[in-house]
């Protein structure tokens, strides 16, 4: 059986994603930064019978990040698929005109940094 790991899951894309790989006979990973979200996401997975489990981290804190990967190799084995797509809060994105050099650095670091760290994570069991 093959693994899926969603990082940044949540309800809209996140969640159809899982359910349309897990439909297909894969064991989906769910990590995010809430647990009680998490958990949430996870029973609707198996009241659909999709093998799922919930991995809390946080995208912008790497060791947490790939702790969470680790757990989820450690679980199921190896990720074969990795979608990445955490959404940050509305009051951390600046519109276009007031991006400075820090808030744009927290940007990255959390859609940037976040994906290579994941990637790094995964890749060389692929």
């Amino acid at each position: 059986m093959k693994t899926l790991a969603i990082v940044g899951a949540g309800p809209g894309l996140g969640l159809s994603i899982a359910k349309t790989f897990g439909q297909h006979g894969f064991r989906v990973a769910l990590i995010a930064r809430n647990q009680e979200k998490l958990d949430t996401y996870v029973q609707q997975l198996r009241e659909l019978h999709i093998e799922a489990a919930s991995f809390p981290a946080d995208v912008s804190n790497a060791p947490q990040l790939e702790t969470a990967l680790a757990n989820v190799k450690e679980t199921f084995g190896p990720v074969n698929v990795l979608e990445y797509s955490p959404v940050p809060s509305l009051t951390e994105v600046a519109p276009v005109l007031d991006v400075t050099p820090e808030n744009a650095a927290l940007q990255f670091g959390y859609q940037v940094l976040g994906a290579i760290t994941s990637v790094r994570a995964v890749l060389p069991d692929m």
